[in-house]
């Protein structure tokens, strides 16, 4: 799949949050489905249905455990949000990704190629 100005789709990840996808120049995450409506249902949380990350401009990639299954990934880029310390507000948060309940690997796999993906797109910039 290729997009405008972006060059071809990198890499894709489809999970309980919506879906992830990685271009050369940015990162898209889409929240869809069960979890995310009855997220905002439940905890009267309004986010963003789609949040586009220029990747030059992403600072960090943070994988977050905590005590429950939960896991997800922060993205940290200039103006994004900060941590609020509230877990489930956190893990919704329109620079935050949640994959799965239970196998969790091809979300640390695809934090590492955002890694990458966003060094590249550094170096094409200051380059």
């Amino acid at each position: 799949m290729t997009q405008p100005g972006g060059g071809p789709q990198l890499a894709a990840l489809r999970g309980i949050g919506g879906e992830l996808l990685l271009f050369p120049d940015r990162l898209i995450i889409r929240r869809r489905g069960a979890l995310f409506n009855a997220a905002n249902i439940l905890l009267h949380i309004e986010r963003e249905i789609e949040t586009v990350i220029l990747l030059r401009e992403l600072v960090g990639v943070h994988l977050i455990r905590s005590y429950l299954l939960l896991q997800f990934l922060r993205l940290t880029y200039p103006g994004g949000p900060q941590p609020s310390g509230r877990y489930h507000r956190d893990a919704f948060a329109e620079n935050a990704f949640l994959y799965s309940l239970s196998d969790n690997r091809p979300l640390v796999g695809m934090m590492h190629r955002i890694s990458q993906a966003a060094a590249d797109a550094r170096i094409r910039v200051s380059g």
